[in-house]
């Protein structure tokens, strides 16, 4: 599994992951993280699946084996990659 910190904030992230089609297909707190907030998004009409997690300072996005979809996680390393302005 790919797992990866970034230095974008959850919002940030999600902009920048709207800004390129993906859209937000659940959203929940992670299991034993309370105040954590835990999105899974999507590209519409394609396999894959990119984990985006919040909790307290700490932002990090993760792909699983096989929900790549082609995408995942050339997406994920590139927004590891972006710095905050």
């Amino acid at each position: 599994m790919l797992e990866l910190d970034l230095t974008l904030t959850a919002e940030q992230t999600l902009a920048e992951c709207r800004g390129r089609g993906l859209v937000v297909r659940s959203e929940r707190e992670l299991a034993g993280l309370a105040g954590s907030r835990h999105w899974h998004l999507g590209i519409p009409g394609r396999a894959g699946t990119l984990e985006l997690n919040e909790w307290h300072d700490r932002v990090w996005v993760k792909v699983h084996p096989l929900r790549d979809g082609g995408w995942a996680e050339a997406l994920a390393r590139d927004l590891s990659a972006q710095r905050t302005g």
